[in-house]
């Protein structure tokens, strides 16, 4: 399928980038709110940093990031801000649709103890794969580094 915009006149700052088709992006976008509820679930009660970097077909990068708070008790919930969240989901949606992104990585830095400690998943393949802690370690120098929680595929589980 080709992109519903082709109307629109092209411009020289103007990506432009395969599209997927529909069917493709609500699969991704379902597999995303997975992720996430698996990714929350696994780091708990605290405020985390979520930092998103990709580089895209075009040969352009894409970062964003968020701060959520996540409180367990008396029942979950998350705050962030609904822009910043929006801008992490919509990108984490697209690695894992995976036709424009080359490269994306996912970093959370948790605020916990004396530093911050931090985790990451390389985005591919549709779905988020954890990452050594020496590689995350060597981007994030100034936080203690530790492997990712191992976040199920629902497709292989199940």
């Amino acid at each position: 399928m080709t992109s519903p915009h082709l109307d629109q006149p092209s411009r020289a700052d103007r990506r432009t980038l395969p599209y997927p088709g529909d069917e493709a992006i609500t699969a991704a976008r379902d597999r995303a709110h997975q992720a996430f509820a698996q990714l929350f679930t696994a780091l708990g009660a605290g405020r985390h940093h979520l930092h998103y970097a990709a580089l895209d077909v075009d040969g352009r990068y894409a970062v964003t990031s968020v701060t959520v708070t996540v409180t367990t008790a008396p029942a979950w919930h998350l705050d962030a801000d609904p822009d910043e969240f929006t801008a992490v989901e919509a990108a984490v949606t697209a690695a894992l649709e995976g036709s424009c992104t080359v490269l994306a990585t996912l970093v959370v830095q948790t605020e916990q103890g004396p530093g911050p400690v931090v985790c990451g998943w390389r985005i591919e393949r549709g779905w988020l794969h954890a990452m050594r802690a020496a590689v995350v370690q060597a981007a994030v120098p100034a936080a203690l580094a530790y492997p990712a929680p191992f976040l199920p595929d629902p497709s292989i589980t199940g």
